[in-house]
């Protein structure tokens, strides 16, 4: 059996696409060329890797097996083309795909991210702001290399390593009635329109955890300065991370309301597909933030 390492890239990349035509545009190649090589690919492997639905291209059975060792074989190359760069000119090189959900990626993530590629301008960071679930999703579909996400994740094939701690808080509009109230009550919290981050963010779970159910949304929004905006206009509160608005309460734009009988702490967490290689530029990257040894 002789297959090639193109012919790897160009599976895994059909893989990430789910589309013939992306594929070819990302590798700068032809479709007919892209075609060619997945069905001299399948040919060698004796089948098929991919469910065909028009021009859709979904992974089979056997394509999902096929995936992760493709992805390791071409990780571990580029590591050891990496390794004898870095030798030669002392450089590090790579490609990094993090996916982060909204509060990671929007408010913590940047600085670090800049940082790190000051310090190593070879390496290329690509960084995806999704929800929890969408994060954990491409984690196990293989489209990113790492997970930073503020929900849970139970997903068997990933592992999960805590990070660092987080603090939500409730905000409203200075005049919303609750701003001016001294002891705020359970009821009152019961009673209140909520505006609210959509259903698989990690803010919203931790947000219906602490609440027991007992609130429901009068608003749903799918990003925090939408959900900024709506607070500062009277619209309702919310619950967001303390990171996201302390320009917004420096500037008195907002109010944090105070509640200390609800537990609004909650733990960042660094995910890894157990099937995926660890090149040393994610090594280090993750090291940047992080005292856990890989």
């Amino acid at each position: 059996m002789k297959f090639t390492i193109k012919q790897l890239e160009i599976f895994v990349t059909i893989a990430n696409h789910e589309h013939m035509s992306q594929a070819a545009e990302q590798l700068h190649l032809t479709q007919s060329a892209c075609s060619m090589s997945l069905s001299t690919l399948e040919n060698q492997l004796n089948g098929p890797l991919f469910i065909r639905h028009g021009k859709k291209l979904l992974l089979n059975e056997r394509g999902k097996v096929l995936l992760p060792k493709a992805l390791n074989i071409l990780g571990q190359l580029q590591e050891i083309e990496a390794t004898m760069t870095e030798g030669k000119q002392k450089v590090l090189t790579a490609e990094i795909t993090i996916g982060a959900s909204s509060t990671i990626g929007n408010y913590v993530l940047p600085a670090i991210i800049g940082t790190f590629i000051t310090e190593h301008p070879q390496v290329k960071i690509k960084l995806q702001v999704g929800n929890t679930e969408q994060i954990i999703q491409n984690l196990l579909k293989f489209t990113i290399d790492v997970g930073m996400i503020e929900g849970t994740c139970h997903a068997p094939d990933i592992d999960v390593v805590p990070w660092c701690e987080d603090e939500l808080i409730l905000i409203a509009a200075p005049s919303h009635p609750l701003s001016k109230k001294k002891n705020i009550l359970r009821t009152d919290l019961y009673q209140a329109k909520w505006v609210l981050r959509e259903q698989g963010s990690g803010t919203r779970e931790k947000f219906e955890e602490v609440m027991q159910g007992q609130a429901q949304p009068f608003l749903e929004l799918g990003n925090t300065e939408a959900i900024k905006q709506a607070v500062q206009s009277g619209l309702g509160i919310s619950c967001v991370s303390k990171l996201t608005v302390i320009d917004n309460l420096k500037a008195k734009k907002i109010v944090e309301l105070k509640v200390p009988f609800l537990n609004l702490t909650r733990q960042f967490y660094i995910l890894f597909h157990k099937q995926k290689f660890k090149t040393t530029a994610l090594k280090k990257l993750i090291k940047e933030f992080t005292p856990i040894v890989l």
